[in-house]
């Protein structure tokens, strides 16, 4: 008989860890060393922190300890028993009926209860995938946690034990509340045939709100209601007058009754008893309260998800009305989450405690519910908020309750008769009347929280589409040329819009783009340029004077200052509107196709771009791009890209690339290399071959030809393995390449797909080029212009060597080109492209009709402040009439009593109103408050007589804010320099307003809630605020009127409205043409009043020193210099004059400091 070993023995001969510590317990237990008080309070405590960390956890019933003795211990393995009992604790999650429908016919019959369910889970369930019930998704829940899979672990136990402190869950809220609800979507509906019978219906809208500042949430929500109702509203005595206002302001609120209840029963006592007379007058209620839950994380969010859920838009309301429109249904109330339903499912019905059911008892007694006990499993409207049907609280208001039976408030969060009446409003639906309860989560895509939700959800899986993923959110959208309240087109001055790839300089591509917008703004159209990044992330829209400094300094000087980065949200797309708008790759094209406010959509195509990818998504996303049915016409830069849209079913025109014949032209002067190769080479552009140009040239050189080679278009190229003379030029300036052209042998340029700009300058110049022989190139070089060759390395290496040996096949080919490119002008090739749009564009519009004016209230009042507006004012007011808004607005003056006559230039236009006071009435706070009182629009928007709206979409930009969130009682929009100011005034404008300010205003600007105080210290970028151009909210104002004093009022007011608990929002789009360059007297005013200001009003001190204005004027000239260095324009001469300003500026601090000099208006 074989020995153990020693290694054996010595671990036989140790007790376990835990028996050592189990038997040292016991001893010490016996010995009594911890005294008992030490010992029972310590048992006391961990059993406290036992019962937090499984809070889920329940005690096994004795059934199933029955059970769990009497299985069978040669057929169920240890593990297997352990894992048994420990599911035990969570039998609750078990549902049999669920269970057996996933089982085959005989497996299913073997299940005849709870204990049958965790034996076959634990033993195979698991493992084949099986669901305990809908609470937990076994397969889910391995492919969301892949470790826990490989780990061989019940998944079940791991979520009960581990996952559910670690936040792992087998469900995401809205994959569980989407595969739990009733009602899941919104519903196809006729909504003309819905509203003839919804209007013979009375609703009623029945409102707790202790928390008054959330009834403007509320009431914004109400407003997406598309009939009218009455409006009951209950809060405390010293809200009455405020929420009265605030319901009456609606226009869909026929009633609105405004009751204040001392705070017992909550939402429910002043439900049914303080309304409980005006209940039953309806055919259909909802029920709403001002929610906050700061007890639970499982009703975080939640009362957002009742509001989108019930309301959400007139689809959700339509969708849940017809639902309850049902004989059969009663009530609808939205979807519990996960972590709410796993706690019902946990506490049962009546919740942890016995509290409820006891209130309960006697009520279910007076309806005749004797069955229903504590365990009882029933459906009820979780948080208290849903519609129904009037007819199933009928018991339930017979009782005649009144206040004093309701508990006192104590701030509990459960075990009071409200919380019981909430269950007994569900059991008297079902149970009394045996009415259905159903749940309600069509709301969700118009809720902030499921896109939320869902963008981490998407996080953890995220793709890479060539950049595709970043645009493919884009939704698609209809052209909607009357969406606007009033038509403001121009077939000769078009609102143009381009989006276009990001870009760095010498890129052709752009190139020609960038000559298209300048010959169209020479035609007198307007054209804005919207640069979409792919990697640019979720920023907001903005102006990019970065884009415009690279157009002006490496491309074409345009005329245009509108250059945007433009947003990666749909929501940014909304805020775009034109006339006209224009793709120009596969990827701005998606965001084209969100843009609706424009009347014609092109797209302006340079390549087949399906030809860049392998056969895969980008492929076919790409060729999505050019499908009949998005309608774009196209403008093509070859023959052959022209009849590549024609096949597809688009409108398209080819137009010639052209040559810039002041700088690609035949110089006598320039003496031409013998054998000189021009390689044109982009490594990161596919399409032009390189590797395929690179062999060609290995195998020219073993025919042993001699020849040098010259590359460009790429810079840090390294070594070719070519043992000949090569030099790396780079890439090069226009001139630069004129001159390569001008004494190299021949050109090597391969055209994967189409040809690029550089054929044709290098034939502009009398080179010849050698390009593949292909249908495209075919199509695009006129014939005997180029030597097209076979696409292999033979066949391109002999086309090159026929060309630097054969004189007279060189002189033929260049002879060729030349004549070929002579004629063409880019001006004479965008005027075909010109034509087409404006042609195309007449064709769109013809069947539009002009939008029917209403005269209703205006949304808006534009006020303008005047005091001599010269011939500058009639320019605002004309550019504030031609904006593009779907609402009426109206334009306000105030004349202080003018004199230079400036008023009577105006246009003759119904939307403006002047009011005249006198010089001694105005006053920068004073004024303004006067034009809001005045206004008669929702939103009261201020501009100065020298702040010129840059574009159409000024006013729909700045008021967006305002219409997005109710909180938003103050935007204000961006400015840039004047036409013809001083590039330095351009650069200042820009830090400020397209750097500091919208880094620190992506998000509007609230201070937390301990802030919102008289007292409260304000951050400078907190209250930056500036009334030349934004807009207020007037019920906002009505609340925090603008103060009256004499400079500053815009930064006082913003500081107010943010102690206020308002927000304060920056419209980066919103841009107006506004600045000053103010002469050396003027600045140091300026300065002194802006000292005296700070002082006085926000108790701060500017530098005052000698050291430290001589401080600030070395930093400010250290920025005037960084900005010669992007504007090689700004001369030496523009700095001094401006360190003479700044040099004022100092001065006006400096004298402050001394006390000399006040605030001045």
């Amino acid at each position: 008989m074989a020995k153990a070993s020693k290694k054996n023995q010595f671990k036989l001969s140790i007790p376990s860890g835990r028996e050592l510590l189990s038997s040292t317990a016991r001893r010490l237990s016996r010995q009594r060393i911890i005294p008992s008080f030490i010992r029972q309070r310590l048992k006391r405590t961990s059993s406290q922190a036992a019962q937090i960390a499984n809070n889920r956890r329940q005690k096994i019933t004795p059934e199933l300890q029955a059970y769990i003795q009497d299985i069978d211990v040669n057929k169920v393995r240890k593990p297997e028993r352990r894992a048994i009992r420990e599911l035990a604790h969570y039998a609750y999650v078990f549902d049999i009926d669920f269970y057996k429908n996933q089982l085959q016919k005989e497996a299913a019959e073997e299940i005849n209860n709870i204990g049958d369910c965790l034996q076959h889970y634990c033993t195979k369930g698991w493992q084949l995938g099986i669901d305990p019930s809908p609470l937990f998704d076994t397969n889910n829940y391995f492919s969301k946690y892949p470790d826990i899979k490989e780990s061989g672990l019940n998944p079940m136990i791991h979520f009960f034990k581990f996952g559910i402190q670690e936040g792992r869950y087998s469900m995401d809220d809205i994959h569980y509340m989407r595969k739990t609800a009733d009602i899941k979507k919104v519903s196809s509906l006729d909504p003309p045939k819905l509203a003839q019978t919804i209007e013979q219906k009375k609703i009623g809208v029945f409102l707790h709100i202790f928390y008054p500042e959330l009834a403007k949430t509320i009431a914004e929500y109400l407003k997406k209601i598309p009939v009218e109702f009455d409006i009951y509203v209950s809060t405390t005595q010293d809200a009455v007058d405020a929420l009265t206002k605030t319901f009456n302001d609606l226009d869909n609120s026929k009633h609105v009754k405004v009751k204040s209840f001392a705070n017992i029963g909550r939402d429910v006592a002043t439900f049914i008893v303080g309304f409980r007379e005006e209940i039953p007058k309806y055919d259909f209620i909802l029920k709403l309260h001002s929610k906050k839950s700061p007890h639970s994380n499982a009703l975080s969010g939640w009362f957002e998800h009742c509001l989108d859920n019930l309301i959400g838009s007139a689809d959700v309301f339509y969708t849940n009305i017809l639902e309850l429109n049902d004989n059969d249904t009663a009530i609808i109330y939205p979807v519990e989450n996960y972590a709410l339903s796993l706690g019902i499912k946990h506490d049962s019905c009546w919740g942890h405690e016995d509290g409820n059911y006891n209130k309960a008892k006697p009520l279910l007694d007076t309806l005749d519910l004797h069955h229903i006990d504590r365990d009882s499993e029933f459906l009820f409207p979780t948080g208290n908020m849903f519609w129904c049907k009037p007819d199933i609280l009928i018991p339930i208001l017979e009782w005649d309750l009144k206040f004093d039976d309701f508990d006192s408030e104590g701030g509990q969060i459960d075990g009071t008769l409200a919380h019981s009446i909430e269950r007994l409003i569900g059991l008297c639906c079902t149970e009394k009347f045996h009415k259905r309860i159903i749940t309600s989560y069509c709301g969700y895509a118009d809720s902030k929280q499921y896109k939320s939700d869902k963008q981490v959800i998407e996080g953890r899986n995220k793709l890479q589409i060539d950049g595709f993923e970043k645009v493919i959110q884009f939704k698609e959208k209809c052209l909607n040329p009357n969406w606007k309240n009033r038509l403001n087109t121009f077939p000769n001055k078009l609102q143009i819009h381009w989006v276009i790839p990001n870009f760095t300089r010498g890129l052709g591509g752009h190139m020609t783009i960038f000559r298209t917008i300048d010959y169209l703004e020479r035609c007198g159209h307007d054209c804005t340029i919207w640069v979409h990044s792919e990697i640019k992330g979720d920023k907001p829209s903005r102006l990019s004077s970065l884009h415009k400094r690279v157009i002006d300094q490496c491309f074409i000087k345009l005329k245009t200052d509108q250059v945007y980065m433009l947003g990666n949200t749909n929501e940014d797309l909304e805020r775009v509107s034109g006339d006209v708008v224009i793709a120009t790759d596969r990827m701005s094209a998606y965001p084209v196709l969100g843009m609706r406010k424009f009347t014609k959509r092109f797209y302006f195509v340079q390549d087949y771009e399906p030809f860049f990818f392998a056969k895969g998504a980008s492929t076919v996303l790409t060729e999505q791009t050019y499908a009949e049915n998005h309608k774009f016409a196209c403008i093509c830069a070859s023959p052959w890209l022209k009849n590549m849209m024609i096949e597809q079913g688009n409108t398209a025109i080819s137009f010639p690339l052209a040559v810039d014949s002041n700088i690609y032209y035949q110089s006598e002067s320039i003496k031409r290399s013998k054998n000189a190769i021009a390689f044109y080479v982009r490594r990161s552009t596919p399409r032009r071959l390189y590797q395929i140009g690179l062999l060609a040239l290995r195998a020219l050189f073993d025919l042993g030809d001699s020849f040098e080679i010259i590359t460009f278009g790429e810079n840090d190229l390294p070594d070719l393995g070519i043992p000949v003379k090569i030099t790396h030029a780079g890439i090069l300036n226009a001139e630069s390449l004129s001159k390569l052209y001008q004494t190299c042998t021949a050109g090597l340029v391969l055209s994967g797909t189409n040809y690029s700009l550089v054929p044709n300058e290098m034939m502009a110049c009398g080179l010849p080029v050698v390009d593949i022989d292909a249908t495209h190139t075919r199509l695009s070089y006129t014939p005997n212009t180029a030597v097209l060759a076979q696409p292999n390395p033979e066949a391109l290496a002999a086309a090159l060597s026929q060309l630097l040996n054969d004189d007279h096949l060189r002189e033929q080919v260049t002879s060729a080109g030349l004549t070929a490119t002579n004629h063409l002008t880019w001006d004479q090739s965008n005027s075909i492209v010109e034509n087409f749009i404006r042609t195309q564009f007449e064709i769109a519009a013809a069947p539009n009709h002009q939008p029917t004016l209403l005269h209703c209230k205006p949304l808006v009042t534009i006020v303008i402040p005047v005091y001599n507006g010269g011939k500058l004012l009639k320019r605002v007011v004309e550019t504030c009439l031609q904006q593009d808004l779907d609402a009426e607005f109206e334009v306000l003056i105030i004349d202080s009593s003018s004199t230079d006559g400036c008023i009577n230039h105006l246009p003759k236009d119904d939307r403006i109103r002047i009011h005249r006071i006198s010089k001694d009435e105005f006053g920068h706070g004073r004024t303004r408050n006067l034009g809001v009182n005045l206004a008669r629009g929702e939103f009261v928007a201020f501009i100065t007589q020298d702040a010129i709206p840059a574009n159409r979409m000024w006013l729909m930009n700045l008021i967006a804010p305002l219409q997005a969130d109710h909180k938003v009682a103050g935007v204000f929009g961006c400015h840039i320099a004047h036409e013809g100011h001083s590039p330095l005034t351009t650069y200042d404008l820009d830090q400020h307003f397209n750097r500091w300010i919208f880094r620190s205003h992506r998000k509007p600007i609230e201070l937390d809630e301990s802030r919102q105080k008289p007292d409260a210290q304000i951050s400078n970028h907190e209250r930056f605020y500036s009334d030349n151009n934004s807009c207020l909210r007037k019920t906002a104002w009505q609340q925090v009127p603008i103060p009256e004093v004499i400079y500053g009022e815009d930064q006082l007011w913003a500081i107010e409205i943010l102690r206020h608990g308002f927000q304060k929002a920056y419209a980066s789009t919103a841009v107006v043409r506004h600045s000053h360059e103010y002469n050396f007297r003027e600045t140091l005013i300026r300065a002194n009043t802006e000292w005296h200001f700070y002082q006085q009003y926000l108790g701060e001190h500017l530098p005052s020193t000698k050291q430290e204005v001589r401080a600030m004027i070395e930093t400010s000239y250290t920025s005037d210099k960084k900005a010669q260095e992007l504007f090689p324009e700004i001369t030496e001469e523009q700095i001094v004059d401006r360190r003479k300003l700044h040099f004022a500026r100092a001065c006006g601090y400096y004298f402050a400091g001394k006390g000399i000099g006040c605030i001045r208006p």
